[in-house]
């Protein structure tokens, strides 16, 4: 039996979600084609009968801006700092990419992985495997996290270095983060999904109630702030058309998560500078 901690490091939009999920074979890391869909570091743990690995899927590690950007890359570096194993992974179009603020524990083991394979023809993956190798001094696994390309090869290189001869978590959980978060992460997933390049990342979800029920569907009311009013009104859409699309969107997700039926509630609130607002940002991480 051997265990371990592995953060999954990389830009943004370098497919590091897609492969917690993947791995996992259920949806807990939000998951969408634009960047920075990962505000917070998402939790999954990956049983079999001798390994467990806990992953850690991170924000995208970009150059700060304000507040809540400080306060993700402050996250990461904690995770990174006391992670066994770490995971950088690159893709088809930022392996060249050097502004990297996070730093490699010299005394720390370490995977490369170049994901989006199936987008590459042999010669340019030959290629930037080799630049890789020589960048990291490692050896680089080339992978499709969406079609499950040499997924299995990378959880056998990594089961070969767990350092831990016990368990941490029971074997029949995949996260010890709260219900909060998960509901959290559908409805931005569906907010990414569902509105163009500046709503998303001007949105921030705060699940500001949740009741279970014994009798009855579990009560759920979630807070979307927006910088403008403006945003406000593309939000909620002609007639209220957009929000109800968004509601309906993430209910389906949640509840299939939950395995229950919830009611639904969404508000949307404007609030200047939101970023950059310390008591905002505190609602927002209390419910990680």
């Amino acid at each position: 039996m051997k265990s371990g901690y592995v953060a999954i490091v990389g830009k943004p939009n370098t497919g590091k979600s897609t492969l917690l999920n993947k791995i996992l074979k259920i949806n807990i890391s939000a998951v969408s084609k634009k960047a920075q869909t990962t505000r917070a570091a998402v939790l999954g743990i990956y049983n079999d009968d001798d390994s467990q690995i806990i992953f850690y899927d991170t924000p995208g590690i970009i150059k700060t801006k304000n507040l809540l950007e400080k306060e993700m890359m402050g996250e990461l570096e904690k995770i990174v700092q006391s992670s066994d194993i770490l995971v950088y992974i690159h893709d088809n179009k930022n392996w060249m990419d050097e502004r990297i603020d996070i730093k490699f524990k010299k005394d720390g083991e370490r995977l490369v992985l170049l994901n989006k394979i199936d987008l590459l023809e042999q010669k340019e993956s030959d290629e930037i495997i080799k630049h890789l190798q020589e960048k990291y001094q490692c050896d680089v696994i080339p992978i499709s996290a969406l079609n499950d390309y040499n997924l299995d090869y990378f959880i056998n290189n990594l089961k070969s270095i767990l350092p831990y001869e016990n368990f941490f978590y029971p074997n029949d959980i995949i996260s010890e983060k709260p219900e909060r978060f998960f509901v959290a992460e559908f409805v931005r997933q569906i907010v990414f999904e569902t509105y163009g390049d500046e709503i998303p990342y001007s949105t921030g979800i705060v699940v500001d109630d949740f009741k279970e029920r014994k009798d009855g569907k579990d009560y759920i009311k979630v807070i979307l702030f927006v910088e403008r009013e403006s945003q406000k009104k593309i939000i909620i859409g002609h007639g209220g058309g957009m929000i109800k699309k968004v509601g309906i969107e993430s209910r389906r997700l949640i509840e299939n998560f939950l395995g229950k039926q919830v009611y639904l509630e969404l508000i949307v609130k404007v609030s200047q500078d939101w970023k950059n607002k310390k008591n905002l940002i505190e609602r927002m991480w209390k419910q990680l």
